[in-house]
C-alpha cells in the first residue's frame, strides 16, 4: 500500500506543477492523459463473481476484488484472474471395479466452488484436473469396497460418501466440492448381456418346473377327464386354483409372466379352447383339492 500511495503523490505533484506552469487548455489535457494512464495501468476492475491473484516482484501478494483495484505498474501484475461461482463438470469413469470383481462405467457430475483462491494458485498447478483426478480415485476406491448389488441399492448414499471423502481432501487446495451426482452407473454392454441371458435360462428354468407341477397336479386331480386337455388349458385350471387358495388364505402367490398370459388368453376365451362346454369352476375346485392334498 506504500508504494501505491507514492505513485498518486508523484501523480498529484506532477499534475500541480503542470498547472502551475502552463496555460489551463494544456493543464486539461494532461489532466486527461493522466486520469487515461491511471485508469489503463494502475487500475484493474473485477465482476462480482471474479476474484484476482495479484503478485508484487515475482511474490505471491494479495487476493483482490470485487470492483476495482489498485495495482502498480511494473512492480505488480495481475498473475490469473478466478471465478468464484460454483462451477459444474462432468464425471466419466470407464473402469470401476466392485468388490465381487466386475467392471462397471460411471458417469456422473460434480460441482465445485473455488472458497481460497490463494491456495487453489500456488497449493496446485491445475486444481479443475486435481478435484477431477481425485473424485475419479476416490469413486473407483468407493466402488471396490462394495459389491455391485450394494451399489446399485446404495446410489444416493455413495453420493454422500464421495462427498464427505472428496471434501476432506479438497480443502487443502481452497476447494469446495458441494455435489456430486452419479447419474449413470452400468456394467459393459457384454456383462450386461451376460446376466440378461443368466435371468432368463433362471426365468425359463422356473417356468419349465412350474409347467411340469402343473399338468402333474392337474392330471392326478382330473383323472381320465383330463386326457382331452391341452398343456395350455390344464395350465389355466392349475393358476386359477392357485389363485383361490390364496385368497383363502390371505397369501400372496407370484406366478411366471408368460404363464399369465396363457391364463388371460384362454380365460378372455374359454369358448375356443379345449374347455369348452366344461364346467370350469368344478375342474378348479377339483384341481385345487388336489393342491390341498399334496400340502398335507
Amino acid at each position: 500500500m506504500n508504494g501505491e500511495v507514492l505513485i498518486v503523490l508523484i501523480l498529484l505533484i506532477g499534475i500541480a506543477w503542470v498547472f502551475y506552469n502552463y496555460s489551463w487548455t494544456f493543464y486539461m489535457f494532461i489532466t486527461g492523459l493522466a486520469l487515461i494512464i491511471i485508469y489503463v495501468f494502475f487500475i484493474k476492475k473485477y465482476d462480482e463473481f471474479e476474484r484476482g491473484i495479484i503478485f508484487r516482484m515475482g511474490k505471491f501478494n494479495r487476493v483482490v476484488g470485487p470492483g476495482w483495484v489498485f495495482v502498480i505498474p511494473f512492480f505488480e501484475k495481475e498473475y490469473s484472474r478466478i471465478d468464484a461461482r460454483t462451477r459444474m463438470l462432468d464425471l466419466t469413469i470407464d473402469e470401476a471395479f466392485t468388490a465381487d470383481d466386475l467392471r462397471l462405467e460411471i458417469e456422473g457430475l460434480f460441482y465445485y466452488k473455488i472458497t481460497d483462491p490463494e491456495k487453489a494458485l500456488l497449493q496446485i498447478d491445475n486444481y479443475e484436473k486435481g478435484v477431477n483426478n481425485m473424485i475419479t480415485s476416490e469413486t473407483r476406491n468407493t466402488i471396490g469396497s462394495l459389491t455391485m448389488r450394494d451399489v446399485f441399492a446404495n446410489i444416493s448414499k455413495l453420493n454422500d460418501i464421495l462427498v464427505e471423502r472428496i471434501r476432506h481432501n479438497s480443502w487443502k487446495w481452497g476447494v469446495d466440492v458441494s455435489m456430486v451426482q452419479l447419474r449413470s452407473v452400468a456394467p459393459p454392454i457384454e456383462i450386461a448381456e451376460a446376466m440378461e441371458s443368466k435371468e432368463i435360462a433362471a426365468q425359463q428354468l422356473q417356468a419349465q418346473r412350474f409347467k411340469a407341477e402343473a399338468e402333474k397336479v392337474t392330471m392326478d386331480a382330473l383323472g381320465r377327464g383330463a386326457k382331452d386337455l391341452d398343456n395350455k388349458a390344464m395350465m389355466y385350471l392349475y393358476i386359477q386354483a392357485l389363485k383361490e387358495l390364496g385368497k383363502g388364505e390371505g397369501s400372496k402367490i407370484l406366478f411366471p409372466a408368460q404363464f399369465m398370459k396363457i391364463v388371460n388368453n384362454i380365460g378372455g376365451d374359454l369358448e375356443k379352447s379345449s374347455l369348452k362346454g366344461l364346467d370350469t369352476a368344478a375342474l378348479i375346485e377339483q384341481v385345487k383339492q388336489k393342491i390341498l392334498e399334496n400340502k398335507k
